[in-house]
């Protein structure tokens, strides 16, 4: 049976709580208000092409079984509210060192590489959307844990984490998430628009259509107005010092490869660059049948100077 009423998922919990690189509050509320809709990336495309085959090795080399979660056609698992819910990426069925019958869950990750965020295999240190994730699935199904296997595509290289159930840390999610789910939900209020790329993308998918007139400004704009025609000032200032530093440490490398332990300064492969230009005007014939449109966006340009 088909869920009536908006649900927080797994996927979702990380962007609620401000955690997530590629989502944000005001992004996941328009999503579940039906006013913008979730689109596929490349890194989605590889991850969902990769998942079967890293469960499998995670599955063979820890002598277990794994039976895949419901997929995202199908009716997710509802947690003990009725405003949540999860799918796992597989259920895992093992014995314990005693033979004992045990389950859990199972997420799969890929990434490009293992940074700073990736602890160890074995540990639980993963990038925190990704606990959040975790912590969620466990909070809905009732496991008491959820391992994470991941995949690092440049290195070639796989790790597993085991995160176990944290009650203290899961109430803490669940209740923000709770009176989150209250306010932005079933009340209807929008969450604060942030600085996210997540956020910028979704306004505009939002606000696609322009009517070409312009508002009359109030105080509120003018404030606005006036406190980012100051951040402006002070990033460009600040990008004129960066450089400089930046200039004073090149002279003092020279020749030299870099300093230690301070920068290096590389010189950059030539690369190859597709003279579009030129071929459309030797084979014009040709170069319309491979031009694509693209979808028309809106530019922002700030134009307050606070002058009257």
């Amino acid at each position: 049976m088909k869920t009536q009423i908006p649900t927080i998922g797994s996927s979702s919990i990380g962007a609620i709580l401000g955690l997530s690189p590629w989502s944000s509050p005001w992004d996941v509320w328009a999503r579940m208000h039906g006013l913008t809709e979730s689109s596929s990336t490349a890194a989605t495309a590889r991850g969902h092409i990769l998942e079967p085959a890293i469960g499998a090795h995670y599955a063979n080399i820890n002598n277990v079984s794994i039976k895949k979660g419901p997929e995202y056609e199908a009716d997710p698992i509802i947690g003990p509210e009725p405003w949540m819910h999860a799918r796992p990426d597989f259920f895992v069925s093992g014995k314990s060192e005693s033979s004992k019958d045990l389950s859990w869950l199972l997420e799969i990750k890929s990434t490009r590489k293992f940074d700073h965020r990736w602890g160890n295999s074995n540990s639980s240190n993963v990038p925190p959307y990704y606990a959040a994730q975790c912590i969620w699935q466990m909070a809905v199904t009732g496991d008491e844990r959820c391992d994470l296997a991941a995949f690092a595509t440049l290195s070639d290289e796989y790790r597993s984490y085991k995160i176990h159930r944290d009650p203290r840390l899961e109430e803490k999610i669940l209740g923000f998430a709770r009176e989150w789910y209250t306010k932005h939900i079933e009340q209807g209020k929008p969450p604060e628009v942030d600085g996210s790329n997540a956020c910028s993308k979704s306004l505009a998918k939002l606000f696609r259509q322009e009517s070409k007139e312009f508002i009359e400004p109030l105080d509120t704009h003018i404030e606005l107005a006036e406190k980012l025609k100051s951040i402006r000032s002070q990033y460009s200032e600040m990008e004129k010092q960066k450089k400089h530093l930046e200039n004073q440490i090149k002279e003092m490398i020279g020749t030299s490869y870099g300093i230690a332990g301070v920068a290096i300064w590389s010189e950059s492969k030539p690369r190859s660059r597709f003279d579009r230009a030129s071929f459309e005007k030797d084979h014009p014939d040709i170069a319309k049948q491979y031009i694509k449109e693209s979808e028309p966006t809106r530019t922002f340009r700030f134009q307050y100077t606070g002058e009257k």
